[in-house]
This record gives C-alpha cells, sequence and structure tokens, in this order.
C-alpha cells in the first residue's frame, strides 16, 4: 500500500488547490462510485439510494437532498445491515473493525476498510507539512484507547510510523485514564517534538507543567476529539512551547476537516469527505449560518456512512481562502447539537459561541464546565487557578446578556470535572436538551 499513499499523498498537494468546479466534480465521481457499491452490497441501502437512480441506470446526484438524513439512534440499530456483504480486498484492502466511544449514547462497532485508512492518514500526513512538521520524527498520543491492548501507566506502548510517509517514526502511546502527573512522567521519558491529544488535556498538561521540576516543551500539538476553545491556543502555546494545530474527525467517518495553516478556520478534507452543513428541516443554510454537520465517508466501503448526521453544529464559509487553497471551509465548528441551551420561552442558545477568554476573566480558573441545570439556573463548574479572586456578579451579568435574561448563573468550585466515555471534556452540557 505504501506505493499507493505516495501516489494519493501527491494528488492531494494538487487537489487541494484545484479549481472549485473541478475539484466538486472530483469529489462526484467518488460519491457515485459509493452509491453504486453501497446499494449494490449493503442491504441497509439498497433501496435508501433508489431516488438517485436516472432512468437509464446512471447516478442522479441533483436528488442527493432527497436521501434520508442517517442518524446516530439508525447506525446504532442496523450497522450490521450497514456493512456490506461482498468487498474487494484486492483494492480496497483488509477489514479492520473500530469501536466508538459512545459519548453520543451506544458505542457502535463497524468495519474500516485499508484504502480509507489510507486517505486519511494521507490527510494527517499532509496537515503535518502544512505546518512544518516532520513526520519522520517521533510522536506521543495521550488519548482514550478502546481497543486492546490499552497500553496503560506506568509502560505505555511502542509503535512505528504516525504516517504512512515514514514509517520507521517512532510512536508512544498512553492511555489518557492516567493522571495527569503519571502523564508528565511518562511524557519526559519518551521526549518527542509533537503531541497528539485533547485540548482540554494539552491545557491541563500545560497548567501542571508550569510548577514541573523538569519541564519540557513541544514544536507541535495536534488537537483531536475536541473542539479548541478560544483561548486555548494562546495557553497551551505558553505552556507547553508548541502550536496547537486541530483536527476535525469522527471515528465513524475518518477526517473531516484540518486547520488551515495561515487562519485559525479548518479546510475540509473533500478528496475523501464531502461535508453538508443543513438546517433543522434538512435543507442547506445560508452562507455564514450555523446548521448541524452531514457527512458522508467516500472510501469506507466496508460500512458505508451517507449523510449521516454526526452530531455536531458548524458554521461554512464560501469566502476564498487567503492560503489559496481552493477545499472548503468551516469557519467554526460550534460544538454538539445536544448542548444546546433551552430556556423556558422556547428560544435556545448555542454557547460555545461565547468568549470562553471573557469566561475566564470573570472566574479564573484551570478547566471549566457550564452546565445548564434547569430552564433558570446554570452552574460555572471550575477547577480553581490558585486563589485568585473571582467576579460573581460579572460572570451573572455576562451570561443574561449572552445567554438569556432569564437565567442565574452560579459559579461553583471543585476538585476536578468529570469527562465523557471517550475521554472528553464536553464544556457546554445542557440537562434540558
Amino acid at each position: 500500500m505504501n506505493e499507493v499513499f505516495q501516489r494519493y499523498l501527491a494528488a492531494l498537494g494538487k487537489t487541494e488547490f484545484m479549481p472549485r468546479a473541478a475539484l466538486d466534480e472530483y469529489q462526484r465521481g467518488l460519491v457515485r462510485q459509493l452509491v453504486t457499491h453501497a446499494r449494490a452490497n449493503s442491504p441497509f441501502y439498497a433501496e435508501r439510494l433508489n431516488c438517485l437512480v436516472a432512468p437509464d441506470g446512471s447516478i442522479d446526484l441533483r436528488r442527493w437532498n432527497e436521501v434520508p438524513i442517517l442518524t446516530r439512534s439508525e447506525v446504532t440499530q442496523s450497522v450490521e445491515r450497514m456493512s456490506a456483504a461482498n468487498l474487494d480486498q484486492s483494492r480496497l484492502g483488509p477489514v479492520s473493525e473500530h469501536k466508538t466511544s459512545g459519548s453520543g449514547g451506544e458505542a457502535i462497532m463497524f468495519g474500516v476498510n485499508a484504502l480509507a485508512k489510507l486517505a486519511y492518514n494521507a490527510a494527517l500526513t499532509r496537515l503535518a507539512r502544512w505546518h512544518g512538521a516532520d513526520p519522520a520524527k517521533p510522536l506521543a498520543q495521550l488519548r482514550i484507547y478502546r481497543m486492546d491492548p490499552v497500553p496503560h501507566y506506568p509502560e505505555g506502548q511502542v509503535s512505528r510510523g504516525w504516517s504512512q510517509a515514514a514509517p520507521d517514526a517512532a510512536v508512544y502511546g498512553l492511555d489518557m485514564r492516567a493522571t495527569v502527573d503519571q502523564q508528565i512522567e511518562w511524557l519526559s521519558r519518551h521526549k518527542t517534538p509533537y503531541l497528539m491529544t485533547l485540548p482540554s488535556n494539552a491545557m491541563a498538561l500545560g497548567y501542571a507543567m508550569a510548577d514541573a521540576a523538569a519541564p519540557f516543551t513541544f514544536e507541535k500539538i495536534f488537537s483531536i476529539s475536541e473542539t479548541i476553545l478560544p483561548g486555548a491556543r494562546e495557553l497551551v502555546a505558553e505552556k507547553l512551547g508548541g502550536k496547537l494545530i486541530g483536527i476535525y474527525s469522527t471515528e465513524e467517518t475518518g477526517y473531516v476537516a484540518t486547520e488551515c495553516p495561515l487562519t485559525p478556520h479548518y479546510h475540509v478534507c473533500s478528496e475523501m469527505t464531502l461535508v453538508e452543513i443543513v438546517g433543522e428541516n434538512g435543507g442547506p443554510v445560508s452562507a455564514g449560518e450555523a446548521g448541524r454537520v452531514l457527512v458522508t465517508s467516500l472510501y469506507n466501503y466496508a460500512t458505508p456512512f451517507i449523510r449521516y448526521d454526526i452530531g455536531d453544529v458548524a458554521i461554512a464559509d464560501e469566502r476564498p481562502c487567503s492560503c489559496g487553497r481552493t477545499l472548503p471551509v468551516l469557519s467554526q465548528v460550534l460544538g454538539r447539537t445536544r448542548n444546546a441551551f433551552v430556556f423556558r420561552d422556547g428560544k435556545r442558545a448555542w454557547p460555545r459561541v461565547w468568549n470562553a477568554t471573557a469566561m475566564r476573566s470573570f472566574v479564573p480558573c484551570k478547566e471549566f464546565q457550564v452546565v445548564q441545570v434547569d430552564y433558570e439556573r446554570i452552574e460555572f463548574r471550575y477547577v480553581p487557578d490558585g486563589e485568585r479572586s473571582i467576579d460573581a456578579e460579572g460572570l451573572r451579568a455576562y451570561a443574561k446578556q449572552q445567554l438569556h435574561p432569564s437565567v442565574e448563573t452560579v459559579p461553583v468550585r471543585v476538585d476536578s470535572l468529570s469527562r465523557g466515555p471517550g475521554g472528553k471534556l464536553d464544556p457546554f452540557v445542557s440537562n434540558l436538551s
């Protein structure tokens, strides 16, 4: 597969600057191939995609919006029927089993063929090169491992090749359920220029490293699994020394978008992923308007995910990017649809559009979680940053202005914040949504 990888990586270097019309046509060709395969080999899609079949048997993508949106509950109930009965492994490679974190409900087991994993790795390699990272240098990973063997502290694990462009580069892995102090001790034994972890974990490391006896730094920190909140980039750069680089991906569909090297927005990986931003009615939203994120993974023929609602809200930007790349742009990834705050008069708000830096100015903290307890009460739960004083009244007034005039926001000091099954720290949680 290495020769295939090199050819595909070289192609990505061209498609990212391809005229948009040509890029869209390139993508439509991949969609047609996936649809043809899914109709023929997946019982779940056999009739679901019939609306795309023209009288002459060809695939007509003009009716794409008529394809039903795939929900998480449907996947949970029907993932076995979604899987392809026949797979050309000589072309698509062997299938490996993967498991979701269960953060959106019940964990899901599904298959991924090797060609899809090759495409995802090419997206990571391209991102690394965009930001001046060398795939031949070692990488440390701190994340939640859901498949055995789990690399527990103190040993962790050692493997090779975080990028297929440099298959001999050392990769050190440790399950993130180790304490922050244990992670720092482990990292001190495996000094690497690059780190891959959740942004909230990078921030926790940064705070702890400020008082460490033997601090060390990173050149690049690849951010996974969570949205990067305002202020996180500056804090991580100050505490850990390296640039925080965003990766927007899901377990089920692989790489969705990666951070532009010149701006803080994300470029959609259009060569392997179709992304749609839709409203509540399922139709496209206007440019600059927030909407639900639908993803179609174009190379996973083992378990096709077509128009899959991944549970996120994002904003697309139709303006050309200053970097010159023609890949579509996501200007913001606002968060999970389930995190909408709901008020008694029926209004909703997405607190992720708050200025998180402003919140910390009222309540200095290492970590926080904003929880809507009921219609009128919000708790700002925080792990204090030393004994610095807080401005409870300022926070209260800010929440009334930014969220809803009916809410009372109360700071609640805690020793630690609970994380989800995948190790994610959800900064905004609604008990009503």
